[in-house]
């Protein structure tokens, strides 16, 4: 029986990281210390394309036990 390797795949444009360099877009984020850019998501980062919700607790109900 022959064992196959699986091969990680890294995008060529954030190294893996997810992230690019907002000023530098075809950079990693963290390309060097010297560039105050923000990050910006990558093509092949999925988690940065899901919606952003906001979610409000209120503690005190939550340690009254009410849900």
């Amino acid at each position: 029986m022959r064992q196959r390797k699986r091969l990680k795949l890294i995008c060529s444009l954030c190294e893996g990281s997810g992230w690019l360099c907002d000023e530098h877009p075809d950079l990693p984020w963290s390309h060097d210390d010297d560039c105050e850019g923000g990050g910006i998501a990558c093509r092949c980062n999925e988690l940065a394309r899901l919606p952003l919700r906001e979610v409000f607790v209120d503690f005190d109900a939550l340690d009254a036990g009410v849900r």
